[in-house]
C-alpha cells in the first residue's frame, strides 16, 4: 500500500488555477478510478473533477472555496500496489 497526491490537472491550455467548489468524497471513502471527488470552477466553466487511482481517500488538503493552482495537491489517497509504474502494465 502506498500513497498518491491527486494534484489539479490543466483542463485547458489556458488554465492556471481553479476553485474548488465543493468535495463529493470524504476521508476513509472507497473510490474508483473515474469517479467524481470534487466540483471545480475555472474562469470558463464549473466542472467535475475525476479520480486517477482507485484507493481510499486518507486526506483532503484544499479547502471548499479556495483557489488551487494547477499541479497543486487537491487531495491524498491509499493506493493498492506498488508505484504507478505497476499501472502501465494492467
Amino acid at each position: 500500500v502506498s500513497s498518491e497526491n491527486i494534484i489539479l490537472p490543466a483542463m485547458s491550455d489556458q488554465m492556471t488555477e481553479a476553485e474548488l467548489l465543493t468535495w463529493k468524497v470524504n476521508v476513509g471513502d472507497e473510490i474508483k478510478k473515474g469517479d467524481v471527488i470534487a466540483e471545480i470552477a475555472t474562469d470558463k466553466v464549473d466542472m467535475d473533477l475525476d479520480s486517477p487511482f482507485d484507493g481510499k481517500i486518507v486526506k483532503l488538503i484544499a479547502e471548499e472555496g479556495s483557489m488551487v493552482n494547477v499541479g497543486e495537491t487537491l487531495a491524498e489517497i491509499e493506493v493498492e500496489g506498488e508505484s504507478l509504474l505497476g499501472s502501465l502494465f494492467d
